[in-house]
């Protein structure tokens, strides 16, 4: 790896945390009938996850990652809101 994350991992403290699920996206195309009479397909607005490519532990959305960056900061219980496994 040959960046490192401004934030390191509540989990290990590793400087590698990166997006791991992007937003869901839909597109019709061009139809700019339909975009006027508002029949468009609509659009799914999902945060994306945030994940730790040194550890694997991952994180919901930004939410989860922060409660568990200041849980990290304060104590031992760095997991809130954790998927992965970090071992």
């Amino acid at each position: 790896m040959t960046e490192r994350s401004r934030q390191a991992c509540p989990a290990c403290g590793e400087h590698a945390l990166a997006v791991i699920d992007f937003p869901e996206q839909h597109a019709t195309g061009y139809l700019a009938a339909n975009e006027i009479m508002g029949m468009g397909e609509p659009t799914a607005l999902t945060p994306p996850a945030i994940g730790c490519l040194a550890c694997g532990a991952e994180w919901r959305d930004i939410d989860a990652f922060r409660a568990a960056a200041s849980a990290a900061e304060a104590g031992p219980a760095a997991g809130a809101g954790r998927t992965g496994d970090p071992g």
